[in-house]
């Protein structure tokens, strides 16, 4: 090295060492900043998008830097920020044999803080050598880590600018500092438009400050730049699922676990979105995996335990269920889940409401407790824990105003107690949302058949049937719709036509229908037999039946059919009722 430049290099560490003025410094006893509340964050929901075009911004301070005498490639390197260029960079500098001096040490330290920091699942092949504490570059490194925005780095060039970001991967919550950090940012990736660093960092700021549509560009910036790399493709990945798109989700992460195969992140969530598609197969099989390395995992259990019983599997769930109670059996989530296998399994009503009184105590407020309580009421026709289908509605809309399922129980409770032009009004309104259900429009359809709303309920069914004519239900709801519009004759040439060629469970609810359009009454119950003949289980067929005999006072067989709807609804309150006052009768 030449005299001049021995010269130069001693007075740049010599002034580099000295203390330095405050608005250039970072102390890591009190450093200048914002600090991260740390609250837990959520993965939020978001329409996607495409990366808007970034203005270029002038380089801070053009002249001579900490920085400026390394190799432009390796600053290069260092400014992508990527895995793969920080370890080019460490290895260029390391080659140069000029690691001793400050500039390439702290930007050697540099490199290795931000793969532990923002890349801990990657490899680093060199140590981090001592540097100085309170430079502009490890004071915002080390203020991050402590979840302080660092705002005394001068922002003298592009690591100064994007440094004090590095907090938003570490702290929960980024409120307190997201302006000053976004502003950061876009001005980092100004000067370095490919930065997979910044796209990340951008990406994660975005997403924990509850905005994924702006976060989905970045992340697919950053995994586009560096696919090898875990931390990118699994936030894309991640961000894909909270925006709904899981068919894109389940792609990237099934990419993800061919090359990270014991992964338990990218496990799970190979396991949600193959059970957001329906393909519970999967799922199990990928929550299985995480199991087999962490039988301890109790979510993973619980998660497993949805999956079963998505797969009708209420023997498997139900042990596993017992499993996880060893360990806990006050969540919220294991409560839910008990009740819906104490009443949808066991059919033990009392069970299953003493159950998710338990989760209303504790979970007073709670959003799944209330909706699962207001089924609960609503199958029922009984009240829970002293409320009402219609009050655990209003609660849960209280919590949640655009809830759909709030909306649908609110609407069957003004059903079941006959208030139907209140039940209208809210059908109507559940009817407007984005993406209502066929459900909910047979729902309308029958509540705009009891009104006398018949025109309504005819436009509402003939296009769906026009469109669905194979959809069996479907073409139930529009056979009931013509009977009870007046077009009983085209409903009956219906029936006839659709008979020979009909499923047993079809063929039972034709027959069944076509009783109610018999000219006499020796041809309907012929029809409520052969529909009884097609599915023993119709409890629709069997309750016509109870109607027919007791109609004709012959309590004796009225009470052998309402039994049978009985055995096959035990929750139902207004047929246990029924069946206690036909019992007065015959006695």
């Amino acid at each position: 090295m030449s005299k001049p430049r021995r010269l130069f290099r001693f007075i740049e560490v010599l002034i580099f060492c000295l203390p330095l003025p405050a608005a250039f410094l970072s102390c890591a006893g009190a450093p200048k900043g914002t600090v991260g509340k740390n609250v837990q964050y959520a993965a939020p929901e978001s329409d996607g998008g495409e990366m808007t075009s970034l203005p270029a911004v002038p380089r801070k301070n053009q002249g001579k830097t900490f920085f400026s005498h390394i190799d432009g490639g390796i600053m290069a390197d260092m400014e992508a920020g990527s895995p793969a260029s920080l370890r080019r960079a460490a290895a260029a500098i390391r080659r140069s044999d000029s690691d001793s001096e400050m500039a390439e040490r702290v930007l050697l330290a540099v490199a290795y803080r931000i793969m532990k920091i923002v890349w801990p699942s990657e490899r680093v092949d060199w140590d981090a050598p001592d540097v100085p504490a309170n430079t502009p570059y490890m004071g915002a490194i080390n203020s991050a880590q402590n979840g302080i925005y660092d705002t005394s780095t001068g922002n003298i060039d592009f690591l100064a600018l994007v440094l004090p970001s590095l907090v938003v991967v570490v702290s929960d919550s980024v409120g307190g500092f997201f302006d000053a950090s976004e502003q950061a940012l876009r001005e980092g990736l100004g000067m370095r438009p490919g930065s997979v660093l910044v796209n990340y960092l951008l990406g994660t700021l975005y997403q924990k400050n509850g905005m994924p549509a702006e976060a989905l560009p970045f992340f697919s910036a950053a995994a586009g730049a560096a696919p090898e790399c875990l931390e990118t493709a699994y936030s894309y990945a991640v961000c894909l699922a909270s925006l709904g798109r899981m068919e894109e989700a389940r792609r990237a992460a099934a990419a993800l676990s061919s090359r990270h195969p014991s992964d338990l992140a990218v496990l799970k969530l190979c396991a949600e979105t193959s059970f957001a598609l329906g393909d519970y197969n999967a799922a199990e099989e990928y929550i299985a995996r995480v199991l087999q390395q962490e039988p301890g995992d109790l979510p993973s259990v619980l998660f497993r335990v949805r999956i079963l019983m998505e797969k009708k599997e209420y023997v498997r769930a139900a042990s596993l269920l017992d499993v996880y109670a060893r360990q806990d059996d006050s969540s919220r989530d294991y409560l839910l889940l008990r009740a819906q296998i104490q009443y949808d399994w066991s059919k033990n009503l009392t069970a299953a409401v003493s159950t998710i009184e338990t989760a209303l105590r504790r979970f007073p407020d709670d959003l799944e407790v209330l909706l699962f309580a207001a089924r609960l009421a609503s199958d029922s026709g009984t009240s829970v824990a002293g409320r009402t289908v219609e009050e655990y509605a209003e609660a849960a809309l209280a919590v949640q105003p655009e809830s759909a399922r709030a909306l649908q129980y609110a609407v069957e409770g003004l059903v079941q107690n006959g208030e139907w032009q209140e039940a209208y009004a809210a059908s109507s309104n559940l009817l407007s949302k984005d993406g209502a259900s066929l459900d909910a429009v047979f729902r309308h359809i029958r509540i705009c058949l009891a009104l006398g709303r018949n025109d309504e309920a005819w436009n509402l069914i003939s296009p769906i049937y026009r469109t669905n004519p194979q959809d069996e239900e479907v073409v139930q709801s529009y056979i009931v719709t013509m009977a009870e519009t007046g077009r009983r004759q085209q409903a009956l040439s219906l029936i006839n036509q659709l008979l020979p060629d009909a499923s047993s469970r079809m063929k039972s609810f034709l027959y069944y229908r076509r009783s109610f359009l018999q000219a006499s009454e020796g041809d309907a119950l012929s029809d409520l037999r052969s529909s009884l003949i097609a599915n023993p289980r119709n409890s629709d067929a069997l309750f016509r039946l109870y109607e027919l005999y007791f109609q004709k006072r012959d309590y004796r067989k009225a009470q052998y059919y309402l039994k049978q709807v009985v055995a096959l609804n035990p929750n139902d309150a207004a047929m246990r009722r029924l069946n206690d006052e036909l019992s007065s009768l015959i006695q």
